[in-house]
């Protein structure tokens, strides 16, 4: 629910708040504080903290519930637990207790309660009041945790009771502010009159709470989900992988990822592979990237699924090989340590073992580094292993015979040599030299510092080149789109501008996620299913089996935009999950098309092949979970967003160009928000090679390059769109960037 309360919606006569302060002060008395005190203390054991987990594992919010039953329910604001993010409850000695369900939600007045395993909590409940004794001038204390200051209290009054968007809420004359949600709002004799919602938008000690007969209301009717089920981001395929020693091991964008200690000694933690190892000889493969280069995490292969494994990973910024022969540090035995010039701290690194009779050999990156022949395990499982608090990513797993090592092609390697720095021989330089270099004083020191800083701008530019050269490949799949079969095209189109950001990305497997996801909505259906009932059908198991859902809380978040991350998260924009919805409702016989009005990205469905104007289709809202739209809620929707009416050009269904486009600029906004021009230029390449002739996107490409240093490409645009018919601001600013591009790389030279 939205905290923007207008001036004309809150209208408080400054009489009655004179009177509502005056009903207070009469109510105070020193009996009153003490009993305030013990009040306070008792409400406070029955107020837990609710912390909620983003997209990104890290925790994005923190909010407030209490107990409302001894069998373990806990109230709270939907907002607070948002849909299916995985949170945590907390008590106020700092106890977690185990969250089983969310027992009842309501979206429309912002409630939600959740089942927790009560068996050991001991939490007492807090009793409700009835919605008709919060009267006017009542004197309430409202608990939570406002800007997670926790275990906080607030002291005011019930000033009004008034409607807001349509909700009938309880005014308060008390501060409210981010953390107070969903916290209870108490009379002097500990009965909850409503659960804190929102602050006032106009006057900073004003506040609101929804009355308590909503949350009764909604206890009579729950609409129980297992938490396993609310929870939305991908857990890992326990179908092909087992985790063991703790840990929280998650699958997102085709890559795993951990992010807590294990429980095994030094926070070590296992995943293990299901799959079949082969005889000997054999080969295990991962990348794998490490958010702190003194962590370590790699490979582990002959384990006996508890405490005993080989492993090879970096640690410390060096290559190691150890034997873990049981739970502690003194039975683990470090084989070999090294280091390497080819392993990239904190950057993505291919770890390679294979496994010999006799011997052990260990790549990184295609290069051998380390080889063994102890022997003193034999045979078990493979797989992955994290250490301490150590937060890496894994992909590209892989278990065979003889697997592929990378390899640079004979052009690469022509244009890395002209690329080669001379090494400097640090080292060899002596006292002499230092003297030397002492003699001069100030003057030396200067010189050195102009070549560090000369070395660090080249190892920008070589990054930058790193950059380029990392998504040149997915430029060129997004040019050749229109070599695949047209019903293919908007997929993989989506799937490689979510590549663009996502090097690594698997677009295979989400091609087959799409299908095996397909596969499962087709068994339910009839051959002869008519066109309604394969769109009730699709809607069941997108919205309420799946629960994919329109982003809110995080709705600027890039993720939105990129499909391999709305597949997993369950989560996106309109035009992503549209994607989405069109894919799969193709694939089960409906015929759907991508409608792009002015702030929001809808789909059509069509009793027809395809879009015709005297066909009146059936408009539908993906990011609202499927509702269905009238002539006259697309026109409310227009005028909201744009000023416009509904015209027939503007409902014409998007080609896939046009789709993709729209997704580009999403993420080209969300980038320019930021002022990342790297990600502004990664989404810029994208839409040029969609759109050739779309020269205000070449233009701002031109810009973006020279911004980053990349003169000659910038100089080959200007030059580009200087051939074409521009409008005469455009040529005149393409002139000016043009000219300053020329004396850029003139002074280069």
């Amino acid at each position: 629910m939205s905290a923007q309360i207008t001036r004309l919606q809150i209208r408080l006569p400054w009489l009655s708040v004179f009177i509502a302060l005056l009903l207070l002060w009469q109510q105070r008395t020193v009996g009153d504080d003490v009993d305030a005190q013990e009040l306070i203390a008792k409400v406070k054991s029955s107020v837990v903290t609710i912390r909620v987990q983003g997209r990104d594992g890290t925790e994005v919010g923190i909010g407030t519930g209490f107990v409302i039953s001894d069998d373990g329910l806990i109230a709270t604001n939907f907002h607070v637990i948002t849909e299916g993010r995985p949170f945590r409850i907390e008590t106020a000695n700092g106890k977690s207790l185990k969250v089983l369900a969310v027992e009842a939600s309501d979206v429309k007045n912002d409630l939600a309660v959740v089942r927790i395993d009560n068996d050991a909590a001991g939490l007492v409940p807090l009793k409700l009041a009835k919605e008709i004794e919060a009267d006017q001038g009542l004197r309430v204390l409202a608990f939570g945790h406002p800007h997670g200051l926790q275990d906080s209290v607030v002291e005011g009054i019930v000033s009004a009771k008034r409607e807001v968007e349509g909700q009938d809420l309880l005014q308060l004359a008390m501060p409210i502010d981010p953390g107070n949600s969903g916290g209870p709002l108490v009379d002097m004799q500990g009965r909850v009159h409503g659960i804190v919602n929102m602050k006032s938008a106009i006057d900073e000690n004003l506040g609101f709470a929804i009355p308590v007969q909503r949350l009764t209301d909604l206890m009579d009717k729950p609409n129980p989900i297992q938490i396993e089920r609310w929870v939305k981001l991908s857990k890992i395929n326990e179908k092909l992988w087992t985790p063991m020693m703790g840990a929280d091991w998650r699958e997102r964008g085709g890559r795993i990822l951990v992010n807590s200690y294990g429980d095994g000694f030094g926070g070590r933690s296992l995943l293990l592979s299901k799959s079949e190892v082969p005889s000997l000889p054999f080969e295990i493969a991962v990348k794998v990237r490490l958010d702190d280069s003194s962590g370590a995490a790699g490979l582990v292969f002959h384990s006996d699924g508890a405490d005993k494994h080989y492993g090879f990973y970096p640690s410390g910024g060096r290559l190691r090989l150890s034997c873990f022969k049981g739970p502690s540090v003194f039975s683990w035995q470090v084989l070999q340590e090294v280091e390497s010039e080819h392993y990239l701290p904190e950057q993505w690194n291919q770890l390679k073992v294979r496994i010999e009779e006799g011997r052990i050999l260990c790549f990184v990156n295609g290069q051998k580094v380390i080889e063994s022949k102890d022997q003193q395990l034999a045979a078990g499982k493979v797989g992955l292993a994290k250490f301490r608090g150590t937060q890496p990513e894994f992909t590209s797993f892989q278990l065979g015979d003889n697997l592929p090592s990378p390899t640079l092609s004979k052009e690469a390697k022509a244009a890395l040599s002209q690329l080669e720095i001379p090494k400097l021989e640090f080292e060899s330089k002596g006292s002499e030299q230092i003297d030397a270099l002492g003699r001069s004083g100030a003057l030396s020191s200067r010189e050195l510092i102009r070549r560090a800083k000369s070395l660090e701008k080249q190892a920008e530019q070589l990054r930058q080149l790193a950059a380029d050269a990392m998504r040149a490949t997915t430029l060129d799949a997004l040019e050749s789109l229109d070599e695949l079969p047209q019903d293919l095209q908007l997929l993989h189109g989506a799937l490689l501008i979510a590549q663009l950001d996502n090097p690594d990305l698997d677009i295979d497997s989400y091609l087959q996620r799409i299908e095996s996801m397909a596969d499962a909505l087709g068994k339910k259906l009839k051959k002869d299913a008519s066109p309604v009932t394969r769109r009730a059908a699709l809607h069941e198991y997108l919205f309420e089996e799946n629960g994919f859902h329109g982003s809110r809380s995080e709705y600027y978040h890039s993720a939105n935009s990129h499909l391999n991350r709305v597949i997993d998260d369950r989560e996106g924009l309109p035009i992503t999950l549209s994607i989405l919805y069109i894919e799969l409702a193709r694939r089960i016989g409906m015929k759907v098309e991508g409608i792009g009005i002015p702030g929001r990205f809808v789909v059509a469905q069509y009793s027809g092949r395809a879009y015709s104007e005297d066909e009146n289709p059936q408009f539908i809202d993906v990011f609202e979970r499927g509702i269905l739209l009238s002539n006259l809620d697309l026109n409310l929707r227009m005028t909201m967003n744009s000023g416009t009416q509904n015209e027939n050009k503007t409902l014409e269904a998007q080609n896939v160009k046009q789709i993709l486009t729209r997704v580009l600029n999403n993420l080209i906004e969300i980038a320019g928000r930021k002022n990342d021009g790297e990600s502004m230029l990664r989404y810029c390449d994208a839409a040029v090679v969609l759109n050739p002739d779309m020269h205000p996107m070449r233009l701002m490409r031109a810009q973006i390059r020279a911004m980053t240093g990349r003169m000659t490409l910038a100089l080959r645009d200007c030059e580009e769109l200087l051939t074409k018919d521009l409008s005469y601001s455009d040529r005149e600013f393409m002139e000016r960037l043009h000219k300053a591009v020329i004396s850029r790389l003139e002074q280069v030279k």
